[in-house]
């Protein structure tokens, strides 16, 4: 894993702040070229505290409503458990600068040379890694391949099932070794 899993909360809200000042900022310019003497703190502090105000009312909607729909589904508690947000990570882009795997799956993806393409939205559960398929040998670490060399005797053996050559190992049928990955 490379990198911090998401952008943080507070960097979010710090970016929707800034945004408000500039906006409070911008109203006063235009009030001052109407010829509208007003002091532009009180438009400033407007704009950050009404902006503020309104993402927390939404966020807090967002999440009662999730908790509504979804507060006993395994799969929710486990997203918001890992720092997921239903609110925070459907925010575009000037806000939070994630990609949409690392939203849903929340690890970051490696950097390399090769990109993948924009229609996998699955990640490796090793290394974060786009991949095409939920259950899908990496193209970045090898991860969920079905087949490994023998240590031993060199033959090829098939995993019997998903997770075998990681959990418990995996016993030659030529030579008795275990095969661990």
């Amino acid at each position: 894993m490379s990198g911090q899993p998401r952008t943080a909360k507070t960097i979010i809200i710090a970016r929707i702040l800034a945004l408000g000042a500039s906006l409070g900022t911008m109203f006063f310019y235009i009030l001052g070229t109407l010829g509208v003497s007003i002091a532009i703190g009180a438009i400033w502090n407007g704009a950050v505290l009404g902006i503020g105000v309104f993402v927390f009312v939404m966020w807090a909607i967002i999440r009662f409503i999730g908790w509504l729909f979804a507060g006993d589904d395994p799969a929710y508690q486990q997203y918001i458990s890992e720092g997921g947000d239903p609110y925070f990570d459907t925010l575009p882009p000037p806000f939070n600068s994630d990609s949409w795997t690392q939203r849903i799956g929340g690890l970051s993806e490696p950097v390399t040379d090769y990109v993948p393409p924009e229609h996998w939205q699955y990640q490796c559960l090793r290394c974060g890694a786009r991949v095409e398929h939920e259950i899908d040998t990496c193209w970045n670490c090898g991860n969920g391949n079905d087949t490994q060399q023998c240590h031993g005797c060199g033959l090829l053996v098939r995993e019997p099932s998903f997770g075998a050559f990681e959990t418990t190992g995996v016993i030659c049928p030529q030579c008795n070794s275990v095969i661990r990955s």
